[in-house]
């Protein structure tokens, strides 16, 4: 089953899609985790669902290992997803001390299933789709052009988002080979419950800068009281000053030497 979001944007599980309504050119396709987390907020919309449960249903349920960061990091991929194809209201809410919950008008699209039309003249079946009457046919009706003004600028935007991310992939090469290879040539700008946070800029740091670290790793939903983690920081500014690109990067410790794995938190004005 698919659904209409807030009356802008279809979500399509099968296909693992978030279509703009008004523009079906326009789409984001969503990894798995996120297709499923979406649909359990759907199933639940309104109500707050705690963590546990969440990390049951969207990860143990189907066989996989949960934890607090992957579900945070898919959390954003939503909200971002929401935000690129003009759903510029949060919908998705952080419960303190909870868990989640989506806050959206839904309207589910049932599937639509035809018969043979009784008479010669041809039968509509919901909006823009016709039948003949031997039913070897079908037409969609296109629908008629509208703020095409508004669709351009979309474009330009989603154009802009793209070279951003191309960007966005060179540093990141470049900041995850430090991260394994070099981690002793980065300094340690300071410790904040069990993580160390360390700059990968080459700007002396201030106290308000280390601030903002610390806000953006909350706001990511990064916990650094229940595990010990490596944080590192990066910022990017190319030569236009219009685009601004922040990578936040947590690393589960392996042992002295070595991580667990790493989670990529990327943030482009």
């Amino acid at each position: 089953m698919k659904y209409i979001i807030n009356l802008t944007v279809t979500f399509d599980p099968d296909n693992r899609l978030l279509i703009l309504k008004n523009d079906p050119q326009q789409s984001i396709e969503l990894s798995k985790p996120a297709t499923r987390l979406l649909s359990e907020l759907i199933n639940n919309n309104r109500i707050n669902l705690l963590r546990d449960d969440i990390l049951k249903k969207v990860w143990e349920d189907y066989g996989f290992s949960p934890s607090n960061a992957s579900l945070n990091n898919h959390i954003s991929e939503l909200r971002k997803a929401f935000s690129n194809l003009a759903i510029n209201k949060d919908i998705i809410f952080t419960v303190p001390r909870v868990g989640f919950r989506l806050d959206a008008e839904i309207h589910p699209i049932q599937n639509i299933i035809t018969q043979q039309a009784p008479s010669d003249n041809k039968t509509t079946i919901n909006e823009g789709l016709t039948v003949n009457p031997g039913g070897t046919t079908a037409e969609i009706d296109k629908p008629k052009d509208r703020g095409s003004l508004y669709l351009s600028l979309k474009k330009h935007r989603m154009l802009s988002f793209v070279l951003a991310l191309l960007l966005l992939l060179s540093t990141l090469i470049g900041m995850t080979t430090l991260i394994h290879t070099k981690k002793e040539s980065v300094k340690l700008l300071t410790t904040y419950g069990k993580c160390s946070i360390y700059d990968l800029n080459d700007n002396k740091p201030n106290g308000d800068f280390t601030a903002k670290i610390i806000r953006e790793m909350t706001e990511e939903g990064i916990d650094c009281s229940q595990e010990d983690l490596d944080i590192f920081y990066a910022e990017a500014h190319p030569n236009n000053e219009r685009l601004r690109v922040r990578l936040l990067a947590a690393c589960s410790k392996l042992d002295t030497t070595r991580y667990k794995n790493c989670l990529n938190y990327k943030i482009v004005e």
